[in-house]
């Protein structure tokens, strides 16, 4: 009788640890977009764009940035509501570039908005820049 009891543990036990609430926070996402860019100075740089639809043709999304100096970074660069996903990520001339589409509902037309992020060595980290137009490619 405690076979089925010990089985039954085993099977809750392996659900438990492999449940989607236990997954990766990148799961959440009903799409998901990655690649690399290279970014001057710094190397290599991958992302991940992750993004669901939360009506009216608008997206939830999350871009999250991967690279090494001396040690593994990782860093949630933009959180926020678009439309048209997923966004672009680029790198140029020592910035990572993120681009994005705006559009008024009804309408054709998109506007794209630019971020531009710079390394900061110091800090480990991307800092948003003022305005995107260090990244006109």
């Amino acid at each position: 009788m405690l076979a089925p009891i010990r089985w039954a543990c085993v099977l809750l036990c392996g659900f438990i640890v492999w449940s989607p609430a236990n997954a990766q926070e990148g799961s959440d996402w009903a799409e998901m977009s990655s690649g690399a860019t290279q970014v001057s100075g710094l190397g290599s740089v991958r992302y991940s764009v992750g993004y669901s639809n939360i009506g009216y043709d608008h997206f939830r999304s999350e871009i999250v940035v991967e690279w090494r100096d001396g040690a593994k970074r990782t860093q949630t660069i933009y959180e926020g509501i678009y439309d048209r996903p997923p966004a672009k990520v680029w790198g140029v001339q020592g910035h990572l570039c993120v681009s994005m589409q705006a559009c008024a509902r009804y309408e054709d037309a998109c506007t794209a908005q630019v971020i531009a992020y710079r390394y900061d060595a110091g800090a480990r980290s991307f800092a948003e820049l003022e305005n995107g137009e260090q990244c006109s490619r």
